[in-house]
């Protein structure tokens, strides 16, 4: 597979610092914008020609730290139809991106610390095909049940979805895991037992 068609297929939409981790300089993007083989849809934004803009993927390179949670990580793993009114993401504490480009991608941002962070972390593919940062189905599953701004019913959607997909014994123990490092006292398991009765 070339560079640009694994470009292609890692990040439809991508940045320009992102299409220079693949080797393409400034004058090659702009030689593949005139041309049409790439559409510039902003400065330094740009995608592939039958590929909507990945806001995800758009904001995982944006910020390169941040880790996609709460809702827009369910929204990933595809355990909610919510459509968010923002964008959850988690940042290693001391990390701080400026406030106005917080607020231009209406991104919601919680800070933990750093062991709290690393915790779960995987790369995952949006619906458009792009890559990101987002945490584990398991790790997000107990981010949500112990949230207290998520609704309930958004809680109870996300655990029957994820117990629909038919998690692995390897799964359900990474989550028995996630949940003795992160939150000890969480019902989580006891309600999933109730669940599968």
């Amino acid at each position: 597979m070339d560079t640009l068609a694994q470009l292609e297929h890692d990040y439809p939409t991508f940045i320009y610092k992102t299409a220079q981790q693949y080797g393409l300089s400034k004058d090659k993007i702009r030689e593949l914008s005139t041309d049409g083989t790439i559409e510039k849809i902003d400065r330094g934004i740009y995608v592939f020609p039958g590929y909507l803009l990945d806001e995800f993927s758009l904001i995982s390179q944006k910020f390169s730290r941040g880790v996609f949670s709460l809702v827009s990580a369910l929204i990933i793993h595809d355990l909610t139809d919510e459509m968010p009114l923002h964008y959850d993401l988690t940042f290693p504490q001391g990390y701080h991106p400026s406030a106005a480009s917080l607020k231009r991608y209406h991104i919601k941002a919680r800070y933990l610390s750093k062991k709290r962070y690393l915790l779960g972390i995987e790369t995952g593919q949006t619906e458009n095909g792009g890559t990101v940062q987002v945490y584990s189905k398991e790790r997000t599953l107990l981010d949500v049940w112990e949230s207290k701004q998520i609704q309930p019913y958004i809680k109870n959607d996300a655990l029957k979805k994820y117990l629909a997909s038919s998690p692995s014994a390897k799964r359900l123990k990474n989550l028995t895991e996630v949940k003795d490092e992160l939150y000890p006292n969480s019902t989580l398991l006891k309600v999933m037992e109730v669940y599968l009765q």
